[in-house]
């Protein structure tokens, strides 16, 4: 067994004898993991969080027992039998106590229906600054950026809810031209194969087109049609869209999955902001008029420090970092 140092949920999924303790695979990769686990307590919980992506997250079924269900069938039985001896004069009362028993039996089955019948979800999630590349089931590939998460049902992975941001390289099904849908909180994406981009965060929906159609349904019940190069923002919340372009910089939303942010002639504003998402920052200014200088160029996100650096560089501004702020000094 060689020694690595794990410090990021990466290093514990790139180990395959880490995925072999995780998926209960080798005696002694089992072994060895649970005595690494007991004399290193500072990581269990990234290691179980590895150890989650793995397994993915299950909902188990959990069936209503027989004695449970004859248990309240007593019960009615009883109250229908009591009910026979009432006064007509009770009428009133027994309709209120015959709707009662009627929605207890209903949410009864309806607890026992729901139970039997739950599918099995697996979702992935990542940090603030952690990408994580997957391959599903049917062949497609996505790219999950910081701080989201993807779910779908085991038994149909070519239907995913996506909260944040992911790059979708979609497997097309030549022989039976099946769907691919991805869902968000604003619209759903349809494609039958085809490269695009989806940005799920702010109480909106951006979603860019990099190569072959793909069908836009909104959540107001309108549709749309998207080319490549095709650039759209939705926003459920306030019912409209909110930026449509036909032919934008491609770039300028899909560099993030190669580890670095592109800016063209955004304000510091912007540019910051795209920052947060990846950190999950707040960015306050000691002189507002500072979050309307320009930046255009490149910077990398695969660490925070050279990303401000390089930011500190082409706005001429000082960015100190407070705990968990962004603040953000004239020269």
């Amino acid at each position: 067994m060689k020694k690595n140092t794990y410090n990021s949920i990466h290093d514990f999924l790139n180990d395959t004898s880490f995925s072999n303790w995780a998926l209960n695979k080798q005696l002694s990769d089992v072994t060895f993991w649970n005595y690494w686990l007991e004399n290193n307590p500072d990581k269990k919980q990234i290691a179980n969080e590895a150890k989650d992506i793995l397994l993915g997250i299950k909902f188990k079924p959990t069936p209503v027992s027989e004695d449970k269900i004859n248990f309240e069938w007593n019960k009615l039985e009883a109250k229908i039998k009591a009910s026979k001896n009432q006064q007509i004069d009770n009428k009133k009362n027994n309709y209120k106590t015959w709707i009662g028993l009627a929605a207890s039996i209903l949410l009864l089955l309806s607890i026992s229906i729901y139970f039997f019948t739950k599918p099995n979800m697996i979702t992935y999630k990542t940090a603030y600054g952690e990408v994580l590349d997957l391959k599903l089931k049917d062949g497609s590939l996505v790219t999950l950026n910081s701080n989201s998460s993807i779910s779908y049902n085991e038994k149909e992975t070519r239907k995913v809810w996506l909260k944040g941001e992911a790059f979708f390289t979609v497997d097309k099904k030549e022989v039976s031209n099946a769907k691919f849908w991805v869902i968000t909180n604003d619209l759903e994406v349809e494609v039958y194969g085809t490269l695009f981009n989806v940005n799920a965060k702010k109480q909106k929906t951006q979603v860019y087109l990099e190569e072959g159609n793909i069908w836009l349904s909104l959540k107001n019940g309108t549709s749309k049609k998207m080319k490549p190069g095709n650039f759209i923002v939705y926003s459920a919340e306030q019912d409209k869209i909110l930026e449509e372009k036909k032919s934008i910089l491609g770039t300028e939303q899909t560099s993030w999955k190669d580890g670095k942010l592109i800016f063209n002639n955004y304000s510091l504003d912007k540019a910051l902001s795209k920052v947060t998402e990846t950190y999950g920052c707040e960015v306050v200014y000691e002189n507002s008029e500072s979050k309307n200088i320009l930046i255009t160029g490149a910077v990398p996100t695969t660490n925070i420090d050279i990303c401000l650096k390089a930011i500190e560089k082409s706005t001429n501004v000082r960015i100190i970092k407070e705990n968990t702020k962004l603040v953000v000094y004239n020269k």
